[in-house]
């Protein structure tokens, strides 16, 4: 929920000057919290993707292709941080991925339908339908993991969030003839 509110501020129509504010002061409300429900160390580690989450709502300014290819592209480098890591590192690394999925969906579905005019809801229908694809990554990272090792099945993540990471900087414009 902590990269919701902050997408959710970030891709507002509220003044800039509030954007930072309120986007600083969730994930400092977030390490605030898990300092003081599961100690300092947990909270330090907790701290470093909160800090690059951070960072990347910054360099994301507000823009959704944008935000959605550098937020998989964080994923992706946190992925290979917990195949190629061990210990603390490798543990927080993957956990930190679902800190930079939770503005994948909404930045994907407002690409997807952006310009369709009246065709908007039956591609929203199609769209959501489309989720079931997402439904066969799990079973498919169990089978490699079980073939390969589990440090090994982020592959399959990892080249999901490759496909987000293009449709964020070019599959979004495709078939749109606006040359962005």
């Amino acid at each position: 929920m902590i990269g919701r509110f902050m997408g959710a501020f970030a891709l507002s129509d509220i003044s800039k000057t509030l954007k930072h504010v309120l986007g600083t002061l969730i994930p400092l409300a977030a390490f605030v919290t898990v300092w003081l429900l599961s100690g300092r160390e947990n909270a330090l580690h907790y701290g470093v993707p909160l800090l690059v989450l951070l960072i990347a709502f910054y360099l994301g300014e507000a823009s959704a292709h944008r935000m959605l290819a550098l937020f998989s592209a964080v994923i992706i480098g946190l992925l290979l941080a917990g195949m190629f890591g061990a210990g603390e590192m490798a543990k927080w690394s993957v956990l930190g991925v679902g800190l930079f999925c939770s503005v994948m969906w909404s930045n994907i579905f407002s690409l997807a339908i952006e310009g369709l005019g009246p065709l908007k809801s039956q591609a929203s229908s199609l769209l959501v339908m489309a989720i079931i694809g997402g439904a066969l990554l799990p079973p498919l990272q169990g089978a490699t993991a079980d073939r390969f090792g589990i440090q090994f099945s982020f592959v399959v993540p990892m080249l999901a969030f490759a496909y987000v990471a293009f449709y964020g900087l070019y599959g979004y414009r495709m078939g749109r003839g606006n040359p962005e």
